[in-house]
């Protein structure tokens, strides 16, 4: 194995998960939908050939819950760390410490995220050493790596609207060519979902082969 593609995952757990969504669903409800959004994205990276999956979860007590979620096909491993950047930063570490080439990284915020887009991730990294894909709310629902460089996770503002633009400064702080996926939307409040809703329609309509059923069940789409 010399590429890895890790799903960062927290245990949907109720007032835990998607509470910016609240009170625009009940903080069950939007543990529900989050468990939903799991789901979905992980079917939807099985389609990747030649890309091993493993699931990054949090809190560690929460193994039971994935099993139960997932199954026990796919590789679970406990995030280390407090801040995020310290979890993203001990998962790549750990993975290159493996002897693993490529390292891309994903959240779930986002079930619609086009495969294509992983895909054209796993490209780049053959030929720039980072690849980092924007969200509208500042952030990133991806950042790969084909060589360990802790240091771009340093001094970022964690939960901010700063966190893709103070990454990209360090980026290039560093001296690290890097390539820019499209741009994509995170779902975290109720302007989100009501997006999410409409996109959905959309696809439905559309008959996109990427469609998250789980979720589409959730919203009675």
């Amino acid at each position: 194995m010399d590429t890895a593609l890790i799903l960062f995952a927290r245990e949907p757990v109720s007032g835990k998960v998607k509470t910016r969504l609240s009170p625009y669903i009940s903080p069950q409800k939007a543990a529900d939908l989050y468990r939903a959004f799991i789901v979905d994205i992980v079917n939807n990276l099985k389609k990747l050939k030649n890309r091993d999956l493993t699931i990054a979860y949090t809190p560690p007590s929460s193994v039971t819950a994935f099993h139960e979620l997932i199954g026990r096909s796919i590789p679970l491993f406990a995030q280390r760390g407090v801040t995020l950047g310290e979890r993203l930063q001990n998962a790549f570490q750990d993975f290159f410490d493996k002897g693993i080439k490529r390292v891309i990284i994903i959240g779930t915020d986002s079930p619609t995220l086009p495969i294509s887009y992983i895909k054209e991730a796993f490209q780049a990294l053959l030929k720039v050493p980072v690849v980092i894909g924007p969200t509208f709310d500042g952030g990133y629902y991806l950042i790969g790596l084909s060589e360990f460089t802790g240091e771009i996770f340093n001094g970022i503002d964690w939960g901010s609207a700063h966190v893709f633009s103070q990454t990209i400064s360090r980026i290039y702080d560093l001296n690290r060519k890097f390539h820019l996926l499209p741009p994509w939307y995170d779902i975290d409040t109720p302007n989100d979902l009501t997006f999410l809703q409409s996109h959905f329609l959309a696809m439905k309509l559309s008959g996109s082969r990427e469609f998250p059923t789980k979720t589409s069940q959730f919203l009675q789409i």
